[in-house]
């Protein structure tokens, strides 16, 4: 399908240009913003990533009879990892040095679809898309020609040359380049983007209500808050750091995070092999579960945590006939069979879109502005000597918790005094026992949705992935700290307690509810069928 004669296909560098195109989606997700402040603070958002080494292609449609830009996009280069895919299953084969380790790779991240309201049913929403993917994977395959070195016997170059021309064969370079490149987006659509060849990666999601954050609940937050600022001792034995954007030490300790996060991830990517029984629902299709948290989940005298690797047949011992094995060991360890990839964590997209919400929520009010520059907290629980983290962000008018795990507590710049006695309680053998603080976790929540309410009266709930959540804690502790135990644990007096209605919710259709749907495209191919599997996606990756 081509364009219609008064419509034309450009991309642009011009920032007065990519202003417009952001301004333009602006008319609709700008929210309180006018469309002109919406655009002013993404594109310092796009200069901000481009500064700190990134790139980004903006794309769009123009109405040459009246210069009206009528359609948008961007693709926005992401660092990633990519993990082929074990093709050996004999014995005795000879090992395949590129299943050594990780390889770098791109994510081609897709953002900013948008259409003028007054030239929509027209299809070029669907045109600008796939031009702009036609066009960036045949800029990406001149570049790769062109910086071919010619010294180098199997460069791209001659890789891909068809016989008896000097033309590049698509196919062979879209084969090679598939394994350094992935498109990705993050749907507000639903399943719109399919017929483009994207195939759907659902996340569920936890939605907190800003009616458990009681006058009682919010009160014991901002007390916790002014005792560790004050360096005072609070009765509960736990202190509160926030992680202020403009504050440098709180900006090491985000990057440490996230340096920590992209070391779990190098990780969960390098495995070649899985076991089917203790395969985590939040990570990737073929992802080990701590050995630790499935003990710590089998029941008191059962051996399924370690008996797991054993199968039974059809017949039992008892049925089966005199010679019949009866109870077989059947081993389920796999080996992987599909490629894997993975966003790589870096502080250039993280302040991205930090440096967006900044820019926006200066054109609210001081106070929303003080809390906009909140970007998580941090909360040490001195009885155990642990610490728990949580990122948070607006992102696309809603609120999000990015990413909640353990940090180590010998890792965080304490603001009490050194010689500050350490609490003896019996509470520490939690630690030894295996077991779960919920009232750290608890204080995490509470705090995002503070902040939430803080920046903007509309930012009414909070939203966290289950992807997004800690990694250390089994999924099913986190679906009963969720579901059950925060609801629960709202305390108010009198009659006030009666209207109190919360219940957190898990979001299983997050593509219907909060119109959000991560997908995922293979290089040079328009099939929704193919074989990859994406590790740790979450909305700390959103773009």
């Amino acid at each position: 399908m081509t364009l219609p004669a008064n419509f034309k296909f450009k991309s642009t560098e011009d920032p007065k240009v990519i202003e417009q195109l952001y301004a333009l989606c602006g008319t609709e997700w700008g929210g309180k913003l006018t469309p002109e402040q919406f655009g002013a603070a993404q594109v310092k958002g796009n200069f901000k990533y481009v500064e700190e080494g990134g790139r980004i292609l903006s794309y769009y449609i123009e109405d040459t009879t009246t210069g009206t830009i009528v359609a948008t996009t961007s693709v926005k280069f992401c660092k990633a990892f990519y993990k082929p895919a074990d093709r050996s299953s004999a014995i005795s084969s000879i090992p395949d040095p590129s299943l050594f380790g990780v390889n770098n790779a791109t994510a081609l991240l897709i953002s900013f679809v948008f259409t003028h309201k007054d030239y929509r049913k027209l299809g070029l929403a669907g045109q600008c898309v796939s031009k702009a993917i036609e066009t960036t994977e045949k800029l990406i395959i001149k570049e790769k020609v062109d910086s071919s070195d010619e010294s180098v016997a199997d460069n791209f170059k001659k890789m891909t040359i068809a016989d008896g021309t000097n033309e590049t064969d698509l196919q062979l370079a879209n084969y090679y380049l598939s394994k350094e490149y992935i498109w990705i987006l993050y749907s507000g659509v639903n399943t719109y983007y399919e017929r483009f060849g994207f195939k759907s990666f659902p996340m569920d999601f936890y939605e907190v209500p800003n009616t458990l954050l009681t006058s009682d609940v919010e009160s014991a937050i901002e007390k916790l808050i002014k005792e560790s600022k004050e360096e005072k001792q609070s009765p509960s034995g736990k202190t509160i750091r926030l992680l202020l954007r403009d504050n440098p030490a709180d900006q090491e300790i985000v990057q440490f995070i996230l340096q920590n996060k992209e070391l779990n991830i190098v990780t969960e990517i390098n495995k070649l092999q899985f076991h089917s029984n203790l395969q985590s629902d939040r990570k990737s299709s073929t992802s080990l579960t701590n050995m630790t948290n499935i003990l710590s989940m089998s029941k008191l005298g059962s051996s399924t945590g370690l008996s797991s690797v054993t199968e039974t047949n059809a017949a039992t011992a008892s049925s089966s006939s005199q010679g019949s094995p009866g109870v077989r060991r059947k081993s389920s360890v796999h080996h992987q069979t599909i490629p894997k990839f993975a966003i790589k964590p870096t502080y250039a997209h993280y302040q991205s879109n930090a440096t967006v919400t900044k820019e926006m929520f200066d054109n609210f009010s001081e106070v929303s502005q003080k809390f906009a520059n909140i970007q998580g907290a941090i909360v040490t629980n001195e009885v155990q000597q642990r610490s728990y983290y949580a990122l948070w962000s607006p992102l696309k008018g809603q609120f999000f918790i990015t990413g909640m795990g353990e940090i180590q507590f010998q890792g965080i710049p304490s603001s009490l005094p050194a010689n500050r006695p350490r609490r003896a309680s019996s509470l520490s053998g939690i630690n030894e026992l295996g077991g779960y603080n919920f009232k750290d976790l608890e204080v995490l929540v509470f705090t995002a949705l503070h902040v939430a309410k803080n920046c903007d009266a509309q930012l009414d709930k909070v939203h966290i992935s289950v992807n997004d959540l800690p990694e250390e804690i089994p999924d099913p502790v986190m679906y009963d700290f969720f579901i059950n135990y925060l609801p629960a644990s709202i305390h108010e007096s009198g009659d006030a307690k009666e209207e109190v209605k919360a219940d957190v919710k898990l979001l299983t259709d997050a593509a219907h509810s909060i119109h959000v749907l991560p997908m995922v495209r293979k290089f040079g191919s328009r099939k929704p069928e193919f074989d990859l599997d994406w590790v740790a996606d979450g909305m700390w990756c959103w773009g």
